[in-house]
């Protein structure tokens, strides 16, 4: 079944799902972590979105085409579904095609300024949805550089030794985020290296923070996924 056109903004759905879409004091959350990647990635995504409204507001409006507003951000295999859906209701008249992982448009017979409406209606609504790759490499904001160190601290730490293995001493919080993504980061399974076997149990055991992330996102997918269907 095709998901229905017109899904809430991503950053709202994890809102929902998180409880809150801003940090709370500490202790913090992995909904912290994945929040402040919506939060990120939206905020570039609007950044995007005023630069074409600002270059292309008034060619929309001599079509006689509504001026868009930003509807957030969408997950990349919602995005083709969503902007589909704002082409049709935008003007039912267009020939869109629905393909797998994308779209197209039947341009045939069409000239003029037919043409040139159909062309910035697919633009505005290319435009207005954002897309959410939450498992995308990318620098580690403040709360999640902070929610690491405490997961590795707190949690890790703990878990290893009581598994009874050797384990590093932890560094200052400061130290920790400095070299957080340089890759001389510190890591809690630094004396389990020269034993592969045992570092496989350790991580299964106790799961590195990134695998924490990972499995919060994949839950995330899978609750959005599920109520749009």
């Amino acid at each position: 079944m095709r998901r229905r056109a017109g899904i809430p903004s991503l950053a709202l759905a994890i809102g929902a799902l998180a409880g809150c879409a801003t940090a709370p004091a500490a202790p913090l959350t992995v909904d912290d972590v994945v929040a402040e990647r919506v939060a990120a990635i939206e905020s570039v995504e609007r950044e995007r979105f005023d630069s074409f409204l600002a270059e292309s507001g008034g060619r929309l409006d001599e079509l006689g085409l509504p001026l868009p507003q930003f509807q957030g951000v969408v997950a990349l295999d919602e995005w083709d579904s969503v902007v589909t859906g704002c082409i049709e209701r935008l003007d039912p008249e267009v020939d869109v095609t629905r393909l797998e992982g994308g779209f197209s448009v039947n341009y045939f017979g069409v000239v003029g300024e037919s043409y040139e409406r159909i062309r910035w209606t697919i633009e505005s609504c290319n435009a207005q949805y954002g897309i959410a790759d939450l498992r995308a490499e990318s620098t580690a904001g403040v709360v999640e550089a902070a929610w690491r160190y405490q997961d590795a601290t707190q949690r890790v730490l703990p878990c290893l030794r009581g598994l009874g293995a050797t384990v590093p001493s932890p560094p200052s919080r400061v130290a920790y985020i400095e070299h957080l993504g340089t890759g001389r980061e510190w890591s809690p399974y630094a004396m389990l290296g020269l034993d592969p076997a045992a570092l496989v149990q350790a991580a299964a055991l106790c799961p590195p923070s990134s695998v924490l992330i990972d499995e919060r996102i994949e839950r995330i997918e899978r609750a959005i996924d599920g109520a749009l269907r």
